[in-house]
């Protein structure tokens, strides 16, 4: 799985199928999007590697490989981004500003 910046890769977590969004901003830094710990910013000098790396240890998988073993239905889609700051700073990401 390729982490392309400015693109949300949607992950799930194996057990409760908590949704989960990742956007790996220009700056090497990354936003999640809600999952167990609602929408944030990686902290002052954190990677984005290093967030990935903590969502993985917390159990969550990406969308395609939760198909892939049967844990979710092919025909998933993901949730909408019903937050206004959270569609703010993703147009702000895809646009390169963050």
């Amino acid at each position: 799985m390729k982490i392309e910046q400015g693109q949300i890769h949607w992950f799930v977590h194996e057990r409760d199928k908590t949704c989960l969004g990742f956007i790996r901003t220009a700056k090497g830094g990354a936003l999640v999007i809600g999952g167990r710990t609602g929408s944030h910013f990686t902290g002052h000098g954190e990677s984005y590697w290093k967030k990935l790396t903590e969502i993985i240890s917390m159990g969550y998988i990406p969308v395609e490989t939760a198909i892939e073993l049967g844990l979710h239905s092919a025909d998933w889609t993901p949730p909408e981004i019903t937050s206004r700051t959270d569609r703010e700073w993703i147009e702000r990401i895809e646009r390169g500003e963050m």
